[in-house]
């Protein structure tokens, strides 16, 4: 039997909470949990709530077992603090939005009207707007026999028998210390009520409070009352007296008592809590399962003080195990092929496994999968010897291990919607140069075609003027053409990684005049200008750089009237190499430059020869600057026109002498 996590399936109206305790029947009212909460698709949560009492061993290991057992199908395990069980429940219900509440008979009945309700009357009396489905006890037992006082259950160790003797022969020794100086019963009477408080907290449990209130009559009454040593008393109202200080003793004792019980369960709040925000702060900051995992086990680490190992799943496999061990521990190792084995099959069946429970009880650790839903995210093991997790530790261990499935959870998330962002930008890449290529290459290639069309039909009509026109239009759309492809192959070679850089040592002027070489044709209707210092020397890719210089001079020709004068400016500035391609053009606007160097972009700007640009070429010098360790800006040239400058690192330059 499986309960349906899967979030898209569960009915966020609907909450079913079932209550755990030690009662032999409580894994029938747990699977009677679990059908109504398959039924109606709803949430299902496991409440049990911890008083501060202990519990006997075979009660301690069927409420682990009840626990384990409510976890492995598929509730969220939740525990909460408190001497009263009724208010816990209900407060916890209330802000849970609970529907529905799967509960045991209680054995108890009530005998006469001033008997104390029932946990279910009681129950029924503080949610009366929740449906609560009290499952009748069909095992019977005589194994099993709740115990009336919750104190009974707590034996006083050697230690607290030898505590509560002390105080109360220091008391009976102050006692006689006040009766000769004369001090009134009253002070002497006092200084017992203090011993049984004093009892009450250096003691555990009621049973020596209480005990130390009896004492405290029989000391007075034997050893501080006319007749000594006898239990006999001359005075008519020490009866009364006695009577009163065993009441004022008992009720002082068990009130410490509950104050201590209290203190101790809000200390362990308090925490659990510290825990649980440490761990939530640290993991927000952590990226990666690996870093998130790191974390985890160090907080379980400083929770448990035992060594911690781990698993990750990668690949849609568990990895290599980690230890993690606090300082001074033992070497034993935890990381055998078996222990491995083990964790494996945790992964593989999302259950728990290893020693204290029913699957390979041999292993050295415990081990519990870091799941979410369906989705399991990890493995960790923790050492068991004799011992086993008391249920506050195992609380806060499933809370910490969901933490960190939640962080790996989101981690994941992310991750995807990483992925699936750099999946939809190329689509839109893609979409864009399409777009590019079926729009803004038509218009060269219908012109090379009805120009060639026009040669082939009337080339003997056409005069040769007419001709070298056709000639030149031809040669200037196909350069146009090539340009464009080159730079859509040197574009998705760098975005893939495929372009191969070949650095080498060359001088700037040298790169300028080769690639004064490679422009359009129709630079000749512009005046270039070219400036260079002597002998600075730049490591380079000499062929990319040659490219970005090309799509420079030639996004300066595009986009000014002919007549322009276009100066390259090659200088040693801060210790790197600049080249500046300057234009005295119309420049471009300010609200057009923060996207100039982006692909695809075109601006609104006309083309002078009418040509359309795809927006690559300055994106690709961009990444090609960048890829040589360089920047490439754009500044306004004075007193119009622009300003392309890039950098790039100076070669060392070593001399033989």
């Amino acid at each position: 039997m499986s309960l349906i996590t899967e979030k898209n399936n569960i009915n966020s109206e609907e909450h079913i909470l079932v209550c755990l305790s030690a009662a032999p029947s409580n894994k029938k009212i747990i699977d009677t949990a679990t059908k109504m909460a398959e039924g109606l698709q709803a949430r299902f949560t496991a409440l049990y709530v911890q008083t501060g009492t202990k519990a006997e061993a075979m009660d301690k290991e069927r409420l682990e077992e009840h626990i384990r057992y409510a976890e492995k199908l598929g509730a969220e395990i939740v525990m909460t603090h408190g001497e009263n069980i009724p208010v816990q429940i209900a407060e916890y219900a209330r802000l849970s939005n609970v529907t529905k509440i799967v509960i045991g008979q209680s054995n108890a009945r009530r005998n006469h009207f001033l008997s104390r309700m029932t946990l279910t009357e009681k129950l029924i009396e503080l949610v009366p707007d929740i449906d609560i489905h009290i499952i009748p006890d069909a095992v019977k037992t005589k194994t099993y026999q709740k115990r009336p006082f919750a104190w009974y259950m707590e034996k006083p160790s050697v230690r607290d028998y030898f505590l509560t003797a002390f105080i109360f022969a220091v008391c009976t020794l102050i006692g006689l210390l006040f009766q000769k100086l004369n001090f009134t019963d009253t002070n002497i009477v006092t200084i017992y009520i203090l011993g049984v408080l004093l009892t009450s907290i250096v003691t555990d449990g009621y049973l020596c409070s209480v005990a130390g209130s009896f004492l405290s009559v029989f000391l007075f009454c034997f050893f501080l009352t006319e007749p000594r040593m006898s239990f006999q008393t001359y005075a008519v109202g020490y009866p009364v007296t006695f009577l009163i200080m065993l009441i004022s003793s008992v009720l002082t004792g068990a009130l410490a008592a509950k104050l201590k019980t209290h203190a101790k369960l809000s200390a362990q709040l308090a925490f659990r809590t510290q825990i649980l925000f440490d761990t939530d702060r640290l993991l927000q900051k952590a990226k990666g399962e690996r870093e998130i995992l790191d974390v985890t086990c160090t907080q379980l680490l400083r929770l448990l003080n035992r060594n911690i190992t781990a698993y990750v799943v990668e690949n849609n496999a568990l990895s290599e195990g980690k230890l993690f061990s606090g300082a001074g521990e033992d070497t034993e190792d935890f990381l055998t092929k078996e222990e491995q084995q083990i964790a494996r099959w945790t992964y593989e069946n999302r259950q728990r496994a290893g020693a204290s429970t029913h699957h390979f009880p041999q292993a050295k650790c415990l081990y519990l999968a870091i799941r979410s839903g369906n989705n399991v995210y990890g493995v960790i093991g923790i050492p068991l010897q004799k011992e086993t997790l008391d249920s506050f530790e195992y609380s806060i261990l499933l809370s910490v291990i969901n933490e960190c499935a939640l962080a790996m959870e989101n981690a994941q998330n992310a991750m995807e919607k990483e992925k699936n962002a750099v999946i939809a930008k190329n689509e839109q890449l893609r979409a864009d140069l399409l777009r590019a290529i079926s729009h803004d290459l038509r218009t060269p290639l219908c012109s090379i075609s009805g120009n060639a069309d026009m040669l082939l039909g009337n080339s003997e009509r056409l005069d040769e003027a007419t001709k070298h026109q056709i000639y030149t239009d031809i040669y200037d759309d196909s350069e146009w053409l090539i340009g464009v492809v080159e730079n859509l192959l040197s574009i998705t070679r760098l975005n893939d990684g495929r372009l191969k850089f070949k650095f080498s040592d060359q001088l700037l002027d040298e790169v300028i005049a080769e690639s004064l070489r490679h422009i359009s044709r129709k630079h000749d209707d512009y005046k270039i200008v070219s400036d260079c210092e002597e002998l600075v020397l730049a490591r380079m890719d000499v062929r990319l750089i040659i490219q970005v210089l090309v799509n420079l001079i030639d996004n300066a020709i595009k986009y000014t009237p002919p007549g322009t004068v276009i100066c390259i400016q090659g200088t040693k500035t801060d210790g790197k190499a600049q080249i500046s391609v300057k234009d005295n053009g119309p420049g471009i606007p300010d609200e057009m430059k923060p996207h100039i160097f982006q692909m695809f972009y075109t601006g609104k700007t006309t083309v002078a020869d009418s040509h359309r640009s795809l927006g690559l070429g300055l994106a690709l010098c961009h990444s090609i600057i960048e890829s040589h360790d360089g920047t490439l800006i754009l500044t306004d040239h004075d007193p119009h026109g622009c300003n392309f400058t890039f950098t790039l690192p100076l070669s060392e330059v070593t001399l033989n002498e």
